[in-house]
């Protein structure tokens, strides 16, 4: 008897080398699944896991400023617009508003960022927060002569100016020069094309100081504490918001240029565009729904009246169906309605927003 009868066939061996490593997979596959339902059950506590909504598109990237440690802060008294958001926590930075800006202000349609200085409190907040993309969980305002007061409580400024600068009957700059609030005031007062740059530099230095705010200090505000702590940050950049003109005379923000500063700034998630119409006739409805979906992470591109004021309910309109989640978001965000999806994509906005007689804020 040879050998070769006692031995398996190669194919024989083959199969069985086979079988082998099929059992060793099916091994490792269990074991590779038993590993996952354990980290699943003790990432969510030992509970059975549960349906969740499908994440909206304002949820911001980790390490972003939260919007508690954001701030709307406008300036009134002078002639030009002295507006910023700045970001507390680990932000530590502040976007100036370009002056002579045409942007969309939520409830009245296109505005001049001049008259920014003139809303009230809540209104300027959603009007700032509109033009950068972010929402800013709180709001400040003071007139410019109580600004000067507070830097002459401070000693002074060392305000490293970029330029030199004519204020009233005297030149400031370039380089660091110590300002005090009658020359800070003089420097603001001043129209200036240059305005932006003049208020980007006294902000730095401003901040910089950490001024130790008081209720007082304010015109109005939403929470003096909170305001206090985001301006006392220590805020090291500060960038005025980019801008282009446009149609030859028309000052808008550039894009998409605002949105990655604003990201690189403080973290923010770029907003997703949308219209809102009134449809009921009720005044303030631009603002009120403003002031929720911003916050969801919106920008509003267009405000203005519905072809008529006799919708009954609420329509948010997908405009394309690639922005369904969006509409579902804002949906969330004003709480009412009905989504409808245009499957032709707007040029204009991702989301159309016209509101019904069901809104009530």
């Amino acid at each position: 008897m040879s050998d070769d009868r006692l031995k398996p066939s190669r194919a024989s061996r083959s199969a069985r080398v086979e079988k082998r490593w099929r059992i060793q997979a099916a091994v490792v596959a269990g074991l590779v699944i038993v590993l996952i339902g354990i980290a699943l059950l003790a990432g969510n506590g030992g509970s059975t896991p549960s349906a969740s909504p499908t994440p909206l598109p304002s949820v911001a990237p980790s390490g972003a400023a939260q919007p508690n440690e954001m701030l709307a802060f406008s300036i009134a008294g002078a002639p030009s617009a002295l507006a910023a958001t700045i970001g507390g926590g680990d932000a530590d930075a502040a976007a100036i508003v370009p002056p002579d800006l045409t942007f969309v202000m939520p409830g009245a349609g296109e505005m001049n960022s001049d008259k920014i200085q003139e809303l009230p409190g809540d209104q300027m907040r959603i009007g700032v927060s509109n033009i950068g993309g972010a929402w800013d969980g709180h709001y400040a305002t003071m007139d410019l002569d109580r600004f000067g007061g507070v830097v002459d409580r401070l000693g002074g400024l060392n305000v490293n100016l970029s330029d030199v600068y004519p204020a009233g009957a005297e030149a400031l700059g370039p380089g660091p020069t110590q300002l005090s609030g009658a020359q800070v005031i003089s420097l603001l007062r001043t129209r200036a094309d240059d305005t932006a740059s003049r208020f980007a530099d006294v902000m730095r230095a401003f901040l910089a100081a950490q001024p130790g705010m008081s209720p007082t200090d304010f015109s109005s505000t939403d929470d003096a504490q909170s305001v206090s702590s985001i301006l006392d940050a220590g805020v090291t950049q500060v960038e005025i918001m980019p801008s282009e003109v446009v149609g030859g005379s028309i000052l808008s923000i550039a894009q998409p240029d605002l949105d990655q500063l604003m990201t690189q700034m403080f973290g923010t998630t770029p907003p997703v565009r949308a219209e809102v119409r009134n449809g009921n006739g009720s005044p303030g409805v631009g603002g009120a729904v403003a002031a929720q979906l911003i916050p969801a992470g919106f920008r509003i591109v267009l405000s203005e009246n519905a072809d008529t004021f006799d919708y009954k309910t609420t329509e948010v309109v997908a405009n394309g169906t690639q922005n369904q989640d969006a509409a579902a978001a804002a949906l969330h965000a004003i709480g009412v309605g009905k989504i409808t999806v245009s499957q032709i994509s707007s040029g204009l906005a991702d989301v159309s927003v016209t509101v019904g007689q069901d809104y009530h804020g």
